[in-house]
């Protein structure tokens, strides 16, 4: 029997008729009027975008007449953008209650520390992979295996391919770019991610023109594990110029149908190699603009069969940490 291969997100569609007017927006700090780079830019239709590194944005015409701007440790702000008088969103600092991250130095009479990796787990199964889109938010599972664990680097397993390989003319091959993340941490609560767990954060840029099948990402600072463990957190931002600088950009495009216009998600890369769960680090995922903020499980790839069940699927992650 044929099966039919469905797609758990359409393809991305080319916008057409889209006014090309634009409204630019700078966020910056209400007290010192500094500029705050990867704002969160919430359309409030389970859609959003960030800031680029200065702090600006600039938004289509067509785009829904409510926003919020977030940025951590500050207070988040609703605008009206037909009432908007000046480019310049201030947001107003608030307590930041968030620990510094730990340094760990070696206790007389424990010996030496010693380095343990978690290698990942690779392959190139388009059938097995899952997707990344502007907003993306995924969450790894970090347990506490040994004494004084200090987590050292990630190694994320990638498939560096597209939808369109093999389906269509076009393919990120021909105008490779790179993909902006930011990885941080959380607590562990009931195995689930639960608060910010210290204030580390670090963007990376996943050229999928460079890479191979994964990428390491070492951390600069010391973070402790704590006895439950820790989540990593990775957040989509988005795509990079040549240069490497996050260009702002919309979340979706949009399609015209004959009565209405449709807004479809983009799917960027990079593609992340799955495998069955218990296999692979715990994983979670959820959108940083939906409504829902509940973590889900990965239930299904990206390409998959629709009438068939699948088991919980994790992103075969893998990690360096030193213990004793």
């Amino acid at each position: 029997m044929k099966h039919k291969l469905l797609f758990l997100i359409p393809f991305l569609f080319i916008a057409v008729g889209m006014s090309a007017q634009q409204r630019h927006l700078t966020v910056k700090d209400s007290l010192t009027n500094e500029t705050l780079p990867y704002a969160s830019i919430n359309l409030l239709n389970g859609f959003g975008l960030f800031t680029d590194e200065k702090g600006e944005v600039m938004l289509e015409r067509d785009a829904p007449k409510t926003i919020r701007i977030s940025f951590v440790g500050y207070a988040s702000k609703e605008i009206a953008l037909d009432k908007v008088s000046s480019p310049i969103i201030l947001l107003q600092p608030e307590t930041n209650a968030l620990s510094e991250v730990t340094v760990i130095n070696t206790r007389k009479g424990k010996g030496k520390r010693k380095d343990f990796t978690v290698k990942p787990q690779l392959h190139d199964n388009i059938n097995k992979m899952y997707w990344s889109s502007i907003g993306q938010q995924y969450a790894f599972y970090i347990p506490n295996t040994k004494k004084e664990g200090v987590l050292k680097s990630i190694t994320i397993p990638l498939i560096v391919k597209d939808i369109h390989q093999g389906m269509t003319e076009d393919s990120f091959e021909t105008d490779p770019y790179g993909t902006m993340v930011n990885i941080a941490f959380m607590t562990n609560a009931n195995q689930l991610p639960d608060k910010k767990l210290n204030d580390y954060e670090k963007k990376v840029v996943i050229h999928s023109g460079k890479v191979t099948d994964q990428i390491t990402v070492d951390f600069e600072e010391e973070i402790e594990i704590p006895e439950e463990g820790l989540f990593i957190t990775m957040t989509i931002i988005g795509k990079t110029n040549k240069q490497g600088n996050y260009i702002p950009e919309m979340p979706y495009a949009i399609r015209e149908l004959p009565d209405r216009k449709k807004k479809v998600i983009k799917i960027i890369l990079p593609n992340y190699a799955l495998v069955e769960a218990p296999k692979g680090q715990l994983t979670y995922f959820r959108n940083v603009f939906s409504d829902i903020t509940k973590w889900e499980r990965i239930t299904r790839p990206m390409v998959y069969k629709n009438e068939k069940e699948y088991p919980f699927l994790n992103v075969g992650i893998g990690y360096t940490f030193s213990g004793y």
